[in-house]
């Protein structure tokens, strides 16, 4: 008899903008997303080793965790305390943006609280340095994610393979669109 195991797997689709909008409980939960709807994509995905459209149908549940994010909020400080990471501007999960933010805030407040001896005003002056840095960030991922890149090349080709990037992209775009993103999320270097 073959030995079970627990299996989680990720399998990304877009769906409809405000499907999820009624749920303040974004979490896992059971699927009403029809499988047939997502199964073409994994049709073909059969290996020696593992037939996914089988593991799939075969799934005792299948779960979803939306990918969601929330409106910028006007202040994170409220005397002594105040919000950092994802408690402060929730963004969606894409290239580890969330947790790349929630370092930045790190390294801000310690700065701010190191160069303050009023731990009051270093809030309030690392909620300045933070608050539109990030809120600029989730309004940029909706449109266009730190995998803006993968989403455009596909709009490019159509979804079909191609056998060189150059011939879909150019590098000076490619690199624009890179520079971009990092500019807008606190990653370029000051000096360049």
């Amino acid at each position: 008899m073959p030995e079970m195991a627990t299996l989680n797997a990720f399998a990304p689709q877009k769906i409809a903008h405000g499907r999820h909008q009624e749920h303040d409980d974004v979490g896992n939960r059971a699927s009403d997303f029809p499988i047939a709807d997502f199964m073409p994509i994994y049709s073909r995905w059969r290996f020696d080793w593992l037939d996914v459209p089988e593991l799939i149908t075969g799934a005792d549940a299948i779960l979803e965790y939306p990918m969601v994010d929330k409106d910028p909020v006007e202040r994170w400080t409220f005397g002594r305390v105040t919000f950092m990471g994802d408690a402060a501007h929730p963004m969606y999960p894409r290239g580890s943006q969330g947790a790349a933010q929630a370092l930045i805030d790190a390294r801000t407040l310690a700065e701010e609280l190191e160069r303050d001896p009023d731990p009051v005003a270093a809030l309030r002056a690392y909620e300045k340095a933070r608050l539109e840095t990030t809120a600029k960030i989730v309004r940029t991922n909706r449109e266009h994610p730190p995998d803006y890149i993968i989403m455009k090349v596909d709009e490019l080709t159509g979804g079909k393979p191609f056998a060189n990037i150059d011939d879909v992209i150019s590098q000076d775009e490619l690199r624009a669109l890179s520079e971009n993103y990092k500019r807008i999320a606190g990653f370029a270097s000051p000096r360049a």
